[in-house]
């Protein structure tokens, strides 16, 4: 099949030199200067940015706001590069930030790629600075070379002494930048210009790009770059930088410095009115409350809480996890697609999010069990769907995602004896959900309160109250966060939300001599995992509309029979059932999950209703949001893969910080979508 070049992205391509440094061939022309890269990057980004003293003072200024309990000004730092190549600023940008050790104030460092460099290159050119190991170590061992979209990276230095963000943007820089919502209070506060020469790499200079950039600055937004072509200067000018020329660094006699003023050009047009925008979000406090304890809320409330947040936890019943989140073994695996859309898109980056994610909270909860053994999808299960649908475009993934295997490969990957061939994951895995709810759960900053059931909700003065049916306030706080999967649908704020239940049947299964062997997850008609605690997890029926909670025992037989007929006879037995769990998950109409800021429902409508035929695509007015409310549910089977970068997305919401999804994802996972579709269809009135 021939591969589809617009997905895959394509490696850098590295020559070496003499003395070991890294040469681009694709752009002939060098990463970094010979008279040294560290000190090269110390003084055309770290210090022409002015980074250190900035940082003192941001740092300071949230200290003394949070003393004296004043509103607080944004706690992070954006740093935004073109040009990601080996690393090197990001590194010593890190490391000048380590060196300080800020209290309070967050770095957020965005770095765009079209060409990334394959990990064995980039281990290779990073082993030249032991200085940065404390750092290197940590990118190294989260580093992606695979996959275009925007990819979060969660790096700890070595000595465990300080944090940051990364986020890598495979593909091309303006579109990937330009795809970033546009929020007032969320801008890059230093850029760093790190592509290839003008003369060879055109497009990282083009005035299309500077124009993003622009659009992307506050006030004050610094920039610099060790280039100095006129094209350059003229281009910057013209959309608003003031910029200069400082000395260069060794051979090179200059270098440009620049500040974002915009007072003596037109600003860039900002994006226009959508019905689907995102909201500012504004708090006097640093608290939250999150409804429901599974997945979605857990790992919500995690992501606020490691951005400072004091959050409550509310679940209706006594423990967490006591929904569809409770299996003992759940399973992580992308949904491929054949389409390459907003959905594909989400899908892809949600699958390596929550790889990474699990990997590292392995480290810090080994009592989660995540086994990133892989993910077999059987081709024998799937025959008679593949008669009718088209088959998986495995071209629109790298293999490093999802890869061919024949039934040879199958069964010395899987360790048991397989039917046939199929696809393979091999970042899937499995995980003990329950587990993973606890561990996020013990976040010092985290407060749960169980048999907490929240009946209503009411906003008054800024501040969410949640209240139980006997009106007893059980939690309130300027942020509230609804992810209680099928029960959004009680309160009034979310009960227009078109939510399905979908009951869902898993079925323990003792182990055998033979299923004993098996060390990946087996997709079938069924699914099938290795054996946990003397346990396999099989299944799971899937039936829609459906909310009893009582065992079936044709739905035991169909899990087991479901994935039987794949593995050696009498490797699994219906007569060796031990048990099974019934939960009901919430799903959506498009079957993907809804997350984000919850809209005025009646506005929004109202609005709709009132403008003309040329205003239907775009709003007159922005509409109406109810502030500090948003919701995290509909993930159906896929909370797994799901859950992790959707609460990563409402966290980056909440704290004004930039945004991990594209605004085409944003728009897939908006609440208000199921709505707009329904106001559509309709005539216009006027």
């Amino acid at each position: 099949m021939q591969k589809n070049t617009d997905q895959i992205i394509e490696n850098a391509e590295v020559l070496w030199q003499e003395n070991g440094a890294p040469y681009s061939n694709r752009f002939a022309d060098i990463y970094f200067s010979r008279q040294g890269g560290p000190d090269e990057t110390e003084h055309v980004f770290i210090t022409a940015n002015d980074l250190v003293s900035r940082w003192q003072e941001l740092d300071s200024l949230l200290s003394h706001s949070r003393n004296c309990s004043q509103r607080q000004p944004s706690n992070t730092f954006t740093v935004a590069e073109l040009g990601f190549g080996t690393g090197l600023n990001f590194l010593c940008c890190w490391q000048a930030w380590h060196k300080l050790a800020p209290s309070t104030l967050r770095l957020h460092y965005i770095a765009c790629e079209k060409y990334p460099m394959q990990l064995s290159a980039l281990q290779q050119v990073l082993a030249s600075w032991p200085d940065l190991q404390n750092f290197s170590i940590s990118l190294i061992s989260a580093y992606l070379d695979h996959s275009p979209g925007y990819h979060r990276l969660h790096l700890t230095s070595q000595d465990k002494h300080s944090e940051v963000v990364l986020d890598l943007y495979y593909g091309d820089a303006a579109e990937l930048l330009a795809a970033q919502p546009n929020r007032r209070d969320v801008k890059v506060d230093a850029w760093f210009l790190d592509g290839f020469a003008p003369r060879v790499n055109p497009d990282m200079w083009s005035p299309a790009l500077m124009q993003v950039l622009a659009t992307l600055s506050r006030y004050g937004t610094t920039l610099s770059t060790y280039s100095v072509a006129g094209q350059v200067v003229s281009t910057l000018q013209a959309c608003g930088f003031e910029v200069s020329k400082q000395t260069g660094f060794g051979q090179k006699r200059h270098m440009l410095r620049g500040k974002y003023v915009a007072n003596s050009v037109v600003h860039p047009v900002p994006q226009r009115h959508s019905w689907m925008r995102i909201p500012e979000h504004s708090s006097d406090d640093h608290a939250a409350v999150v409804i429901g304890a599974g997945l979605a809320g857990c790992s919500t409330a995690y992501a606020l809480a490691k951005r400072g947040y004091r959050v409550t936890v509310l679940e209706q019943n006594e423990d967490s996890a006591s929904g569809a989140s409770g299996n003992r073994q759940a399973v992580l695996q992308c949904r491929v697609n054949n389409a390459v859309n907003a959905a594909w898109q989400f899908n892809l980056q949600a699958f390596l999010y929550s790889a990474r994610h699990f990997a590292a909270m392995q480290e810090l909860h080994p009592e989660i069990q995540w086994h990133a053994c892989g993910v077999l999808n059987l081709d024998t299960a799937f025959r008679s769907r593949m008669q009718r649908c088209a088959e998986v475009r495995l071209d629109l993934y790298s293999p490093q995602v999802a890869r061919r295997i024949s039934k040879t490969e199958a069964t010395a990957i899987t360790g048991i004896d397989i039917d046939g061939g199929g696809n393979f994951l091999p970042l899937g895995g499995w995980l003990n959900p329950a587990a993973l709810c606890r561990a996020y759960l013990r976040h010092p900053r985290i407060q749960f309160v169980g048999n907490a059931e929240a009946e209503f909700l009411i906003q008054e003065n800024n501040c969410w109250t949640v209240f139980s049916p006997e009106h007893q306030v059980l939690a309130s706080a300027s942020t509230l966060i609804i992810a209680n999967s099928f029960a959004a649908r009680r309160f009034s704020q979310t009960a227009e939300l078109p939510l399905v239940p979908l009951r869902g049947q898993v079925s323990y299964v003792n182990e055998s001599r033979e299923s004993r062997a098996l060390n990946s997850v087996v997709c079938g008609l069924s699914y099938l995992s290795p054996s946990f605690d003397s346990l396999h997890s099989a299944g799971a029926s899937y039936s829609k509309d459906v909310s009893d909670l009582t065992l079936s025992h044709k739905e035991h037989a169909d899990n087991v029979s479901g994935i039987n007929l794949h593995l050696p006879e009498g490797a699994l037995l219906e007569s060796a059932i031990a048990g099974g769990r019934v939960s009901v998950r919430a799903g959506t109409g498009d079957r993907m999950p809804m997350a984000g800021p919850v809209p005025d429902f009646k506005q929004l409508r109202e609005l709709y209703d009132s403008a003309g035929h040329r205003d239907r695509k775009f709003p007159p007015a922005q509409p109406t949001y109810q502030s500090g409310l948003y919701i995290s549910v509909g993930h159906g089977s896929h909370g797994l893969s799901n859950c992790p970068l959707a609460a990563e997305y409402l966290a980056s919401l909440v704290n004004n910080e930039p945004s991990p999804l594209q605004l085409p994802l944003v728009e897939c996972l908006h609440p208000a979508r199921f709505l707009l579709r329904e106001l559509r269809k309709q005539p216009n009135q006027r």
